[in-house]
């Protein structure tokens, strides 16, 4: 992230698009209440006026929106529709909606995918079970760096040690925010390889339980996973097993059928 943020502050080959992309990234992150021109600047390290004058860009193409009564600025409705076909890649929203629609009538819970994109993923769909107390924690959209959660975790755990090595070395900054360290995130990463797929026990949503179960390409290389969030009282351990089961069972049987 430091070398994206030299470059697109103080030059670089790809200034104009690492200006653009930490623009979005900084608007992403205030979805709902969206950001003043003092934020964004503060966020992302650009002057007032190249933020400015690069927001007006994004503003005039659709890529962002202006309130015109606050004059804060949101990610643009253009990017929800870029959003909707990046999140079938490889097919696999598509391919396993059938599958999360079933999970979530099956538990009543909260259930969610994830695509995995660099050292993050990606939230592609969250389907709301029938249970009345949901544990909303993502939206479709919500990025997080591998290992947090309980899909991020899965998949990290999925990984080679020296990629996890890699991973967790480089996703320190932005696991601050969470505040998980490597004390904290090296024995989930053992007992998600012990169980077979992760839990995360009110450590990123307080009173939250989410188990998590990754999807594996055939070299056993993870690219996505579905977890199941409930509060913690719907969580025993005994229902944190069958939960796992049922994810594993349903990705196994989609797996074999398709030849993912």
């Amino acid at each position: 992230m430091k070398d994206v943020i030299g470059s697109a502050v103080d030059g670089g080959t790809h200034q104009s698009i690492a200006r653009l992309d930490l623009l979005l990234s900084a608007l992403s992150t205030s979805p709902n209440d969206g950001l003043k021109l003092a934020d964004v600047c503060r966020v992302t390290g650009l002057n007032k006026a190249t933020a400015h004058r690069l927001l007006s860009g994004l503003v005039a193409y659709r890529l962002a929106d202006q309130d015109e009564a606050t004059g804060r600025y949101f990610v643009g409705l253009k990017i929800v529709g870029w959003a909707r076909a990046a999140e079938n890649r490889h097919g696999l929203v598509r391919l396993f909606q059938p599958a999360l629609h079933r999970l979530a009538q099956r538990f009543g819970d909260v259930v969610y995918m994830s695509v995995r994109v660099g050292d993050e993923a990606v939230c592609v769909a969250r389907i709301e079970g029938p249970f009345p107390i949901k544990s909303l924690a993502l939206n479709v959209g919500d990025r997080r760096p591998l290992g947090i959660g309980a899909i991020n975790l899965a998949m990290l755990a999925a990984l080679p040690d020296a990629e996890v090595d890699r991973i967790m070395a480089d996703g320190r900054p932005a696991r601050r925010g969470y505040g998980i360290s490597d004390d904290v995130l090296r024995p989930m990463i053992v007992a998600t390889r012990q169980l077979g797929y992760a839990v995360v026990d009110g450590l990123v949503v307080a009173g939250i339980c989410t188990v998590g179960v990754p999807i594996l390409r055939k070299d056993g290389t993870p690219v996505a996973g579905i977890s199941i969030s409930a509060i913690r009282d719907r969580m025993e351990p005994s229902r944190r097993q069958t939960v796992a089961q049922a994810i594993a069972d349903e990705i196994a049987e989609i797996s074999t059928a398709s030849g993912l």
